[in-house]
């Protein structure tokens, strides 16, 4: 019966469901094939090892309950997510001020303490230096010398990851925007929860750490995916670009349109919830407004991804009965590819001035042909 109410606590039910949740969240990801960019993947990782953590401690606590095993050996599993999770996270806040990330050995140094810690929690026993007793009420653990250089690496990644984050979204929503106050208040309750529980300010379990994170998650992927947080256009920027009479649209590596104006949509009589994510390769093929040559357009990009050089040429769409001038362009920053920009711009106008004149003188040349013969 005891054991039945430990189980039926508040805070186990509540490890559970936050587990679940994180669990729908990640299986939506990966299975969803519109959010396959670098930032995603990260995002990912991240709740990989917040599963990591929530199960850890969901079997330590059902069987040092049940089957009086040590819990210590379920934290060296535990600690596997607590370790590499602020680097993963890190690395989203990273990949995503930045749109994407060229990964080199620097990286890799963000693994050499989480490693670290690793080995010298499983190594314990030995020498003490993570844990001099451990327990899963908070308040009654011994921390090792060892235990405060994770900490304190642990505490200053989730900080810079926080600032990235927030600078980033403020810069292009605003601070008080939805996404904004969502990364403040998703950060702030694991930071404040564990930093309240190591210095024995509340009275917390081992069931703090991954319900806190799980809020984090749960908040980040509302402002991930709710409010199109991934976004990389500022709004003061777009509304800049939508007023151009140029129209464009940018696809990523995988060809998915990432980006586009407002006069993009106008010309082609289509709605931004019909392309953003879409193929677009499948939106030529499918739309009656875009009837562009696939095989030409593929060699272009191709052509414009190798060279950096922009591709441009002209060409007729007889379905809005105009022409246009296409120029497509590699966005790269610091030699990361992002994307590809393919710029419309309209010369139908031009165009048919050009042909008024060549009439005109064609014409000019007849009366003056004519004239040469009546002379004659």
């Amino acid at each position: 019966e005891v054991i039945m109410l430990q189980f039926l606590n508040i805070s186990f039910i509540a490890l559970v469901i936050s587990t679940l949740l994180v669990f729908a969240i990640l299986m939506y990801i990966l299975y969803n094939k519109k959010n396959n960019s670098q930032v995603n993947k990260l995002f990912s990782y991240t709740m990989i090892c917040i599963l990591i953590i929530s199960i850890g401690v969901i079997l330590q606590s059902i069987f040092s309950t049940i089957f009086h095993i040590d819990p210590i050996h379920f934290e060296k599993f535990i600690y596997i997510g607590t370790c590499f999770l602020p680097v993963f996270l890190y690395l989203t806040s990273i990949a995503f001020s930045n749109t994407k990330i060229n990964f080199n050995k620097k990286y890799l140094l963000l693994f050499v303490i989480p490693v670290i810690s690793l080995i010298v929690l499983l190594t314990n026993d030995l020498h003490h230096l993570f844990y001099k007793k451990y327990s899963t009420n908070t308040s009654e653990v011994i921390f090792g010398p060892y235990f405060y250089v994770h900490t304190l690496y642990t505490y200053t990644l989730l900080l810079f990851s926080l600032v990235s984050f927030l600078r980033y979204s403020i810069k292009n929503s605003g601070f008080f925007s939805k996404q904004s106050i969502l990364i403040i208040l998703g950060s702030l309750v694991p930071i404040v929860a564990n930093i309240l529980g190591t210095f024995n300010i509340i009275h917390t379990t081992v069931y703090m750490t991954p319900i806190s994170f799980s809020i984090t998650i749960l908040f980040y992927a509302i402002a991930i995916f709710k409010f199109d947080f991934l976004t990389v256009t500022p709004i003061a920027l777009q509304r800049i670009v939508d007023r151009m009479s140029d129209a464009y649209i940018v696809i990523n590596e995988d060809n998915r349109i990432i980006d586009f104006n407002e006069t993009f949509l106008k010309k082609v009589h289509l709605k931004g919830a019909d392309i953003r994510n879409k193929d677009f390769f499948e939106l030529i093929n499918s739309s009656k407004n875009l009837s562009l040559n696939e095989s030409e357009l593929k060699n272009a990009i191709s052509k414009a991804q190798l060279t950096s050089k922009t591709i441009s040429f002209e060409k007729n769409i007889t379905s809005l009965d105009k022409y246009f001038n296409i120029e497509i362009s590699s966005i790269t920053n610091k030699n990361t590819f992002l994307g590809t920009l393919i710029l419309f711009k309209d010369i139908t106008q031009h165009i048919q001035d050009l042909n008024t004149i060549q009439n005109k003188q064609d014409q000019l040349v007849e009366q003056e042909r004519l004239a040469s013969l009546g002379q004659m």
